[in-house]
């Protein structure tokens, strides 16, 4: 993109200095999902899917002069970056010839390195989805990433290299859901982990990374309403080692646990979600004593909760899961919150951020961002950057109270209505997808 077209990122609208106070919110050192490298950003929502990281350095002033690059893409679409090394890549769709693309740019520079397309034909979606929807997931060598196929019915899930050489590519299951599919796979220990529970029933099931060979296929569910979280890959601890679960929900079978390894379903906590299930899943709370962590999830009509893990001695379960506490108000529906371990920030679409205890749901804090939020929010060593769907990024403070650091007008493309994209965080930068746009601060 020439220079003229930086003149699309508006000064800031408005800045406020505050005092930082974050003693009693700073995060734990030992909770897992608060590590990564400088160079990753895996999946959606990050490494684990946390959207967490305490060892990025990114501006809060994000205008003309912290923009690195801008970068424009062969479409819109809703599906977050995902960064490896020296590499960005990200999904858009041309919805008037039948295609989406999957797009790597240079991180650094912003520079499109190659694109590949893939014909999906005309299917219905909600106005708010889209066909590039779903983000995709990358590691070591290989980017994977979904589409669903109307001329065949079926999920895609397909593998290329970070050159763009195609590996493999499969078709996987059909998809029913009135809204139309959003699939975002998750890569773990040689695995490519799918969710696609719809309301035809759906299944989870696990692909060999190298080739995409079927491992395992969860039991089939029953019919409800689609769900649209990513899974959650688990650590427990065990007295042989560490084993994973795959923590999914919705609203036909509630929260569930399936081993990482075989599918098999190790336990379950059902008739808890009374409607679609948006937001994914997260560790809200990890004890690294007893192994009964909280599982943080919820669907539309204001429910949202902690889930207790069952507790085990070697193989014998000596508790079952149980809800340990729940929101009372304000609760997300689309955005995903985001705990430190301690604390839980829980972003209402409707612009209400809530500050609770991870382990009592006891609140500290709400505030109010004047706005429309459907992208989820990243927990940036003490700030919180949560991107508003009319283009704003909030950066709000972690302290004893709601503190709002600035707020800056990105000033989306003309043809792009929404900005839903969860951003990524590389490099001591800032990745934000905004629709047919990428900018990089």
């Amino acid at each position: 993109m020439n220079s003229s077209s930086l003149c699309r990122t508006s000064c800031i609208r408005k800045r406020i200095h505050l005092s930082i106070l974050t003693l009693a919110l700073l995060p734990l050192a030992n909770f897992a999902t608060s590590k990564t490298t400088s160079e990753t950003w895996p999946q959606f929502r990050g490494p684990n899917g946390a959207a967490y990281v305490q060892d990025q350095s990114i501006p809060t002033k994000l205008n003309e002069k912290s923009l690195r690059w801008s970068a424009e893409l062969p479409g819109p679409g809703s599906s977050s970056p995902v960064v490896w090394g020296s590499r960005v890549f990200v999904t858009s769709e041309i919805r008037e010839e039948g295609r989406i693309e999957l797009v790597c740019l240079d991180a650094i520079s912003g520079e499109k390195i190659w694109s590949q397309s893939k014909s999906i034909g005309d299917y219905r979606t909600h106005q708010f989805n889209n066909t590039a929807a779903g983000t995709p997931s990358v590691t070591n060598g290989l980017v994977v990433f979904s589409w669903y196929d109307a001329r065949k019915s079926r999920t895609m899930l397909g593998a290329y290299t970070h050159n763009g050489e195609l590996v493999w590519e499969k078709a996987v299951s059909d998809y029913q859901g009135r809204h139309g599919a959003t699939v975002s796979p998750v890569i773990r220990d040689g695995l490519v982990i799918m969710g696609l529970i719809h309301s035809g029933g759906g299944h989870v099931q696990a692909f060999a990374l190298k080739d995409g060979s079927p491992i395992w296929k969860s039991s089939e569910f029953s019919g409800g309403k689609t769900s649209y979280i990513t899974p959650l890959i688990r650590e427990k601890k065990e007295s042989d080692g560490v084993s994973k679960e795959v923590i999914i929900v919705a609203n036909s079978i509630g929260m569930v646990a399936l081993d990482f390894a075989s599918g098999r379903k190790i336990w379950s906590l059902p008739d808890v979600f009374t409607a679609r299930t948006i937001a994914s899943p997260i560790l809200a709370h990890k004890d690294s004593e007893t192994g009964e962590d909280l599982i943080m999830a919820g669907c539309k009509s204001g429910v949202f909760l902690a889930a207790r893990t069952p507790r085990w001695e070697g193989e014998k379960r000596i508790s079952e899961p149980q809800i340990a506490w729940a929101m009372e108000s304000r609760t997300p529906y689309v955005p995903t919150p985001v705990s430190s371990g301690r604390v839980v920030y829980a972003l209402e679409d409707g612009g209400t951020l809530a500050a609770l205890d991870a382990e009592t749901g006891v609140e500290r804090w709400t505030g109010r961002m004047p706005g429309n939020f459907y992208a989820s929010p990243l927990l940036v060593g003490d700030k919180l950057y949560c991107l508003s769907r009319a283009g704003e990024m909030w950066i709000v403070n972690t302290g004893e109270r709601f503190e709002v650091l600035a707020t800056h007008s990105l000033n989306p493309p003309e043809d792009v209505t929404w900005c839903d994209a969860t951003p990524a965080v590389a490099h001591n930068r800032i990745y934000i997808r905004l629709g047919s746009r990428l900018d990089c601060f």
